[in-house]
């Protein structure tokens, strides 16, 4: 169900239903973030420092008699102030929502903490906070959970009225992006993938191209074409694009439908999690779909090389050497090494337009996942400009980056004897090899590379964040609209 999100002016008597106060986590007591009227702040003092700490996430309920709507208080922590950042607010109002929720609480009112953060971004990062952590996935369950959270008010005035339209929109390609990851390979084919990225944007003006085997032959994308070619189900190339006027940006995302590892075969251990390998590809139409809503200023175009890599009597092979768009070869050593094969022929098709920037989101390694956990990204570039503006929207979104190096050593142990190159360079630095690798076919392009495969899903040793439910994060689309809306 959607949540009706509604600016308005600065007024407890406009609360209903239930308020939340955020709080700062002290010493000896916690004290409200912002400020609250003396009989609210009496009722509220009586439980700060005790009952409730003022910890990230923590929230805390109590009856309070505001006037005749709103009659109750929810407190919602936002941790030390030493350590603020957006992505505390974020977590605390997104936890605040989830209470208000399982209460069958219809409205919750917030107010908005008083810090040195403009207000507009403190009031996005709520409202998206709120909306993101209410997602459910319960599209195969026979009884389904019904949100009683109808309604968010924000007590701030008309100058948070954009921003919370912002968030709005923004969050709706993010619900997009975790729907198409979260679905099953056995309703998420790639022909199924295109079926869903067609309904997903075809109300937005939003150009789509689907390209299938014949074509894609004929495009000479052999990276696509023969990671594709072992399933029953058909590669495509999905082409989405968005013109809001201004300067041409590229994203292209991995979508594999399901990853069986391909000849390669992977083991059983988590193999019913390589449904979420179409996490980047996913990212793609949810940022084409937020940018189309947010009417962006920008020309933008998105890349989706769709497959399902299974092992068959059809299948390619380690030992294969496949020529890509191009022109350049790789010799396979590992089937399973195949996201980076369907990238680099979009790759290389995005470079051809000449965009101002290109980038590209992939669960691309495993090994990146053993050099960062599942708490950052791995961040790749051609372009230090650019890996720095990304950086900063990864610290604002929440969704964190860290660069790692793509040094001449790493290219060296791409060398082939029979090919230009090998399409995996072993266990060592296997995520930079895998950079190193899709490097060769973004020309003088300015590009960079993210690969999400910690961060894509929620994992074992993710960090729990209330506005991040079990399975699909959505990772890439704030991340990405922030980017663009910062720099265009």
């Amino acid at each position: 169900m959607t949540l009706k999100v509604l600016a308005e002016p600065k007024d407890l008597r406009r609360a209903k239903g239930a308020l939340a106060i955020p709080l700062f986590k002290k010493n000896d007591s916690a004290e409200p973030a912002a400020r609250i009227d003396e009989k609210i702040l009496s009722a509220v003092r009586k439980v700060i420092g005790r009952e409730f700490k003022g910890e990230l996430e923590e929230v805390y309920s109590l009856p309070i008699m505001l006037n005749d709507k709103a009659d109750r208080v929810i407190l919602t922590g936002l941790g030390e102030e030493k350590e603020f950042q957006l992505d505390n607010v974020r977590r605390a109002y997104g936890k605040a929502a989830v209470k208000a929720d399982e209460m069958k609480i219809e409205t919750l009112s917030i107010i908005l903490p008083e810090v040195e953060k403009p207000i507009a971004d403190i009031a996005q990062a709520a409202v998206e906070g709120c909306i993101l952590a209410l997602y459910r996935f319960e599209r195969y369950k026979s009884e389904r959970k019904e949100q009683a959270l109808k309604e968010l008010k924000i007590l701030a005035g008309d100058e948070v009225k954009e921003p919370i339209e912002r968030a709005v929109k923004i969050c709706e390609g993010v619900k997009i992006a975790r729907d198409i990851a979260n679905t099953p390979s056995s309703d998420c084919t790639p022909e199924k993938f295109a079926e869903m990225t067609i309904s997903a944007v075809e109300k937005l003006g939003i150009k789509v191209r689907v390209y299938g085997m014949k074509e894609l032959q004929e495009m000479e994308m052999g990276g696509i074409v023969n990671v594709g070619r072992g399933s029953s189900h058909e590669p495509k190339l999905i082409e989405l694009e968005y013109d809001g006027g201004g300067d041409l940006y590229i994203v292209a995302g991995k979508a594999v439908t399901f990853d069986s590892g391909g000849i390669s075969i992977k083991s059983r251990e988590k193999l019913d999690e390589m449904k979420y390998d179409k996490s980047g590809g996913a990212a793609v139409v949810g940022i084409l779909v937020a940018a189309a809503l947010l009417k962006l200023p920008i020309k933008l175009i998105g890349l989706i090389p769709v497959v399902e890599n299974m092992p068959s009597g059809n299948a390619y092979k380690p030992g294969d050497i496949i020529r890509f768009r191009n022109g350049k070869t790789a010799e396979i050593i590992s089937t399973d090494a195949e996201g980076r094969l369907i990238l680099a022929d979009a790759l290389a098709y995005a470079s051809e337009k000449k965009p101002k920037a290109l980038i590209d989101l992939a669960t691309l390694t495993g090994a990146c996942i053993i050099a960062l956990g599942n708490h950052a990204s791995g961040l790749f570039s051609n372009d230090d400009k650019l890996a720095e503006k990304l950086i900063e929207s990864g610290e604002r979104t929440g969704e964190r980056l860290w660069r790692l190096p793509i040094w001449k050593p790493y290219y060296d142990q791409l060398k082939s004897n029979v090919a230009d190159m090998k399409n995996t360079g072993g266990h060592a630095g296997g995520a930079i090899t895998a950079a190193a690798f899709l490097s060769n076919f973004v020309e003088n392009t300015s590009w960079a590379h993210i690969d999400i495969a910690g961060t894509a899903w929620i994992q074992e040793q993710s960090e729990q964040k209330s506005y991040a439910s079990k399975g699909a994060t959505g990772i890439g689309v704030r991340l990405i609209i922030d980017f663009l809306m910062n720099n265009v």
